[in-house]
C-alpha cells in the first residue's frame, strides 16, 4: 500500500502530476537523466496550487490514498501536500455515493475546515454547494461523518498543517464538545483533562480531540 511519495516533479498529465521515484544523481534536476518509476497522481486544486511554484525536476513530497474497487477497478493514487487532508478524503469516501471524484472535486472548491463545519453544523445547504453532492449524499455525509468530522473543523481556515494550531487548543475543543457535540461544560473539562492525564503530550486540538473520543468508547 502507498502511503508517501517523495520524488522528483516530471510534469503535468490530464488527471494531476508525474512524480519520478527512484535513484538520481545528485544535483541533477533533468528528468530525461533520472531513473526511476513514474507515478501519475491525481491533486486537488489546494495541492496543485502549492506546487505551482515548482519546476520540473524539483523535489516533491505528498500523502497518498491509493484507491481501487470494482467500480474503479484501475488502482489510482490521490496526493495531498498534507496528511489531515488525506485523511479528511478517505473519511469522505465512506460515505455511499461519494467516491474519490466527488470527494476530490470538493475539496478542490473549499478548504478542508469549510466542509468538517458544513457537516458537524449538519449545513445541508453548503453541502449541496459541493459539485457532485445532492441532498440524499449531504445528509448520509452528516450521518456517516459527524462524529469525526469536528476535529477537521477546528483547523484555522487556510491552514491544513497540524503544526498551526491555536494556541489555547484546549477551550477550543471544550467549545467544540458542548456547541457541536452535546456535552455539558462540566463533562467537556473533564473529558479533556482525563484525556491530558492520559496522555500529557498531547499538543494539538486534533489529537486532543481523538484522545477524548477514544476515552468516551
Amino acid at each position: 500500500m502507498i502511503r508517501y511519495i517523495h520524488g522528483k516533479l516530471v510534469g503535468k498529465s490530464e488527471r494531476g502530476i508525474v512524480v519520478l521515484v527512484g535513484d538520481a544523481k545528485s544535483g541533477e534536476t533533468d528528468p530525461k537523466n533520472m531513473q526511476g518509476v513514474g507515478y501519475e497522481i491525481e491533486v486537488p486544486g489546494s495541492t496543485q496550487r502549492a506546487l505551482s511554484g515548482q519546476g520540473e525536476g524539483e523535489d516533491v513530497e505528498l500523502f497518498i490514498s491509493f484507491q481501487q474497487s470494482q467500480q474503479q477497478p484501475v488502482p489510482r493514487l490521490y496526493g495531498f501536500k498534507h496528511q489531515l487532508e488525506r485523511d479528511f478524503f478517505e473519511e469522505l469516501l465512506r460515505v455511499e455515493d461519494v467516491g474519490p471524484r466527488v470527494a476530490l472535486t470538493a475539496m478542490s472548491s473549499v478548504s478542508v475546515p469549510h466542509i468538517a463545519k458544513a457537516i458537524v453544523d449538519r449545513d445541508v445547504k453548503s453541502l449541496k454547494s459541493l459539485k457532485g453532492v445532492g441532498e440524499k449524499t449531504a445528509e448520509k455525509m452528516i450521518a456517516e461523518l459527524r462524529s469525526r468530522a469536528a476535529k477537521y473543523a477546528l483547523l484555522p481556515e487556510g491552514a491544513v498543517s497540524a503544526l498551526e494550531e491555536p494556541i489555547d487548543f484546549k477551550t477550543e475543543v471544550r467549545e467544540t464538545l458542548v456547541k457541536q457535540l452535546g456535552f455539558k461544560p462540566v463533562e467537556a473539562q473533564r473529558a479533556i483533562e482525563d484525556a491530558m492525564k492520559r496522555n500529557p503530550k498531547i499538543a494539538s486540538p486534533e489529537d486532543l480531540f481523538d484522545e477524548v473520543l477514544r476515552g468516551h468508547k
